[in-house]
Order: structure tokens, then sequence, then C-alpha cells
């Protein structure tokens, strides 16, 4: 009988060493969350080789594909998403005409507080020359410095701002005929035809630029206000011309260009808004939106923030903040 409970005890000590060795042997697996960083790379390296490989080319690939995989919702004529990575927000907007992609805008926004902004938006930077080689251009403003990459089917805008970075993904304009308007265009139409072609060429852009940056763009006699920069201009004495740039927290929100006709019987006011939609229709084609009311018709474009509006004694040309 001893020596039946010694067997026994033996054994459930081997067992119990056993299992005791068993555990001591299998790894721990610890699961890692990925840095801000890597997720920042790994978000970019989903469209930018895409880009790269002309997979994915502004007024032709379809969004239909990209939709589910980005996680997007339409909302009025672009598809959007938002995600987060700790301190940092990424914002993609698909800019679209009839479910064609036109623009897209990878907007990686960083908290106020931060300190690794530099590290990071130096660590991209790096990446673009490694995939797309030495950028094509660069430009600086006191807004922010964009580094420009001139590729078969796009151009790919790296811009750097106080608070984050954003890819643009436009149309290459290299491989379009130049643009043009009139020979001759009225004096008084010639500001805002600059513009249009500000918006158009991103050399404008509602939500990053400064007072600063508009007084450099447009040469006129400012008067400026603590959120405001306005001008007016009275050509031919019978047209009044008066133009204001609106600023949110230091940042242009919207722009206002209004013409009044003191004399709206004459072939000029009918004239000067079709050669104004003209211009508009020269850039992003046929508007997508007309609206007519009593007094007024509006004219909307789905790949320009642009909005043409024509009234009883003139008319307007204005862009107005969407929410990024």
């Amino acid at each position: 009988m001893l020596l039946k409970h010694i067997w026994l005890s033996l054994i459930v000590i081997l067992i119990a060493v056993g299992c005791s060795e068993a555990k001591e042997e299998a790894p721990k697996e610890e699961a890692t969350t990925p840095s801000a960083l890597e997720n920042i790379i790994e978000e970019s390296k989903k469209l930018l080789l895409l880009i790269k490989n002309d997979l994915l080319i502004m007024g032709r690939s379809n969004i239909e594909p990209y939709v589910a995989s980005n996680g997007l919702s339409h909302e009025k004529n672009s598809f959007r998403s938002e995600m987060s990575f700790g301190e940092i927000t990424l914002k993609k907007v698909y800019r679209c005409e009839n479910s064609i992609v036109n623009a897209i805008h990878y907007d990686f926004y960083y908290d106020s507080l931060s300190i690794e902004l530099n590290k990071h938006s130096d660590t991209v930077l790096k990446y673009l020359k490694q995939e797309f080689g030495d950028y094509n251009s660069t430009r600086v403003n006191r807004s922010m410095k964009v580094y420009s990459w001139t590729l078969s089917g796009n151009t790919l805008d790296y811009e750097l701002f106080k608070n984050g970075f954003t890819f643009t993904i436009r149309k290459n304009q290299t491989t379009e005929k130049p643009i043009e308007i009139l020979e001759v265009l009225p004096k008084h139409l010639e500001l805002t035809k600059q513009l249009i072609q500000h918006v158009y060429s991103d050399s404008l852009k509602l939500g990053l630029f400064i007072m600063t940056d508009i007084e450099n763009l447009f040469k006129v006699s400012f008067k400026s206000k603590s959120n405001t920069l306005a001008f007016s201009e009275t050509f031919n004495e019978n047209i009044l011309l008066s133009g204001s740039f609106l600023f949110e927290q230091e940042r242009l929100s919207g722009v206002y260009f209004d013409y009044i006709y003191s004399d709206t019987t004459s072939n000029e006011f009918l004239t000067d808004v079709k050669t104004t939609k003209l211009i508009i229709d020269k850039l992003y084609g046929k508007p997508s939106e007309v609206a007519t009311v009593p007094l007024s018709t509006s004219y909307r474009w789905s790949n320009a923030p642009i909005t043409l509006e024509m009234f009883s004694d003139g008319f307007s040309v204005f862009l107005e903040k969407e929410n990024l």
C-alpha cells in the first residue's frame, strides 16, 4: 500500500513539473500597437503607390473602388472620412464630378502641443523622395511650404503648415492644352479672372492662407480689420466691384467679389456675367447645379468651391469654406 502511494505521488509530481516546463517554454506573444508615424506612413503608402503606378488618375478614375476601403461617406460633391492616431487626425477628401475623382486631399492635423510634427514631416518627405525622386518645384509663403512632383497623370503637392501637412493630388496640367480665356478681357473682370485661376492652380486655398498671402496675390488697396481684408474699385463710372476676404482664426474662410451696375439695361451687364461663367467653364467644365429663384440665378460646380450668382443689378463670384 505504501509503495502504491509513493508511485501515485511521483506521477503527480512529474505531471506538475511537465506542465510547469510547458508553460515556461511557451513564448508570450505581446500585442504591439503601431505608432502614430507607422500609421501615417501606412495610410500614405496606400494612396501614393496608386498614384505612382498610375492606377488612380485625376479626371479619369471612378470613386467607387475607393469608398469602402477608405471608409468614405458621400457629402455634396465629395467623399470624406476621418480617423485619429492619438493626437493626430487624418481627414481624407475625394472631390468628384459624376463619380470621377478630380482631386484628393489627405490632411494630417497635429495637436498644437505636439513635438512630433517636424520629425514626422521630415520622415514623410524622405519617403516621398524615395518613391518619386527629387521634387520638380517648391514654393514658400507665410502660411506653408509646398513641394511638387509632376507625374504622368497627376501632380502631387506636399504642403507643410504650422499644425500639420497635406497631400494634394490634382490634374497634371502640363498634359493639357494651355488655358485661353479671352484675348482681351475688360479691366473690371481681371481681378475675378485672377481669383478663379488662383483657385484652379491651388495658389489660393481656403483654410490655409493668411492675410499676408492674400495681399501678395492681389495688388489692390486693401482696408483691413481684425478678420477681414476688403477693397472696392469703380470702373466706367457705372460698375462697382467690392471684394472681401474673410478669416477665421487667421485663416482664409471665404472670398466675395460683388459687381453692382448702375445701368442694368445695358448689354455690358449680361456680357460680363456670360464672360465670367465662360472663364469658370473653361477650367472646370459646365456647372453641375443651376438654381433659379425670384430675382436671382446661381451656378455651382461640383469640382470647385466657386459659386457664380446673378441678381437684378449685378452678380457675385464667391468661395465659401466647406467642412474639412
